[in-house]
């Protein structure tokens, strides 16, 4: 079955190809007899790659066997942005070889050449413009940490709890890195926020635990006043690794998932609480397993078992890895949390994010992406992740720490 959803994806990919080489050739007719031989010889060693990756790939999972995370993350985010803008230019292309069908006669503009040619030259430069977006994605704005500051109006907000700083961060995905380089960045850039306290929203690994083994120790360096706490996301349990029914490898991922955060001196919540104390003056702070709305994320929170003996704190902050929680059974059920912190979406790694206005494919699946969102007295708040998964970059979508200032 593997095989031949490989060798299907080899054959579409290989069609998609001849058919835009099709109208990519139209630029090459002026050129000189070498700079055909360069620019083809560019473009197909680059579509050779993609072929051979896809053959790589077929044997590897056919096979059970693990694949690196270079070949997986970085030359699996060369072969995305391929396909990608190969698709988009041949869908214009397709608008040209309609239009060419459609018309008898072949008409001709002032250029000289044919209104359904000059479609077609104009689907291969705009398949150019993702491809450079995209690879600048992969090459720099991957990395480039960007600090959203915040402030945090809470009602019933103790005094002491006043210009009281959070710091969040969400979706690192350690699997998706080679190197320790970008992790000591990002802590160095946390640590120098001063933070009250730290947030982690889930999603540390991409597959199962031992991928966040090699960057632990750089990890563990986030400096807080009060520590850093922490929740699991959709990602962090195994289930993209292991079979349904295995069990006791699902067991093994989380209790070295529990591990690894111990040794990083985070505060590994699951459906539990904490009271953070300042002054003698207290706020209550819940954890949850992660919880999903859509598709078949898991079900895993228990916010009765999270709230238990905490009932009475008039400050309530809950972390939840997935933003589709709040409207389903948040704000609904659970009316006296005052703010909720999550992750997941990643602003889909891609879209504009302006001081006045943002926009990602992500919003027309959740209504929640990026920011902070109000109903009625609850808050919520979605940060757009530190790592990166599939895609290895971002375009329009940095990755985000959060820094909340807490006001009355």
């Amino acid at each position: 079955m593997i095989i031949y959803f490989f060798l299907t994806g080899f054959i579409v990919y290989l069609l998609l190809d001849l058919y835009f080489y099709r109208s990519f050739k139209i630029f090459l007719r002026k050129k000189s007899k070498k700079s055909k031989i360069i620019v083809n010889s560019i473009y197909w060693t680059l579509s050779a790659f993609c072929y051979g990756l896809l053959v790589y790939f077929m044997i590897t999972v056919s096979l059970g066997n693990p694949t690196p995370i270079i070949a997986r993350t970085y030359f699996g985010g060369i072969f995305f942005v391929t396909l990608a803008s190969k698709l988009i230019g041949a869908t214009i292309i397709i608008l040209g070889d309609t239009y060419h069908v459609a018309e008898k006669t072949i008409i001709k503009s002032e250029n000289g050449i044919t209104r359904a040619e000059f479609i077609k030259k104009t689907g291969v430069v705009i398949a150019g413009i993702p491809f450079i977006s995209l690879i600048y994605g992969m090459g720099k704005t991957a990395y480039d940490y960007s600090i959203t500051n915040i402030s945090l109006k809470i009602p019933n907000l103790p005094k002491a709890f006043e210009g009281f700083k959070i710091l969040q961060v969400s979706d690192i995905h350690s699997g998706s890195f080679i190197s320790k380089g970008p992790f000591m960045e990002a802590v160095e850039l946390i640590n120098q926020q001063d933070a009250d306290i730290a947030f982690f929203t889930g999603d540390l690994v991409n597959d199962i635990a031992e991928e966040a083994l090699p960057y632990a120790e750089v990890l563990k360096n986030i400096e807080t006043k009060m520590g850093v706490y922490s929740i699991l996301g959709n990602h962090d349990y195994g289930d993209y690794f292991y079979k349904r029914d295995d069990f006791k490898g699902k067991q093994h991922n989380k209790d070295l998932m529990r591990k690894i955060h111990e040794s990083m001196n985070w505060d590994l919540l699951l459906n539990e609480n904490r009271i953070i104390t300042k002054n003698n003056e207290s706020i209550a702070l819940m954890g949850v397993e992660n919880w999903g709305d859509k598709g078949r994320f898991q079900k895993y929170a228990d916010l009765d078992k999270a709230k238990k003996g905490i009932e009475d704190y008039p400050v309530k902050f809950l972390l939840s890895h997935d933003p589709s929680h709040w409207d389903a059974k948040i704000n609904t059920e659970h009316k006296d949390i005052a703010c909720t912190f999550s992750g997941h979406t990643h602003g889909m790694q891609f879209g504009v994010k302006l001081p006045d206005f943002q926009w990602s494919p992500v919003q027309y699946i959740y209504e929640q992406w990026s920011g902070l969102y109000q109903k009625d007295n609850q808050q919520l708040y979605v940060n757009t992740g530190l790592g990166f998964i599939g895609y290895p970059g971002r375009v329009g979508i940095s990755p985000e720490i959060t820094v909340f200032t807490l006001h009355s």
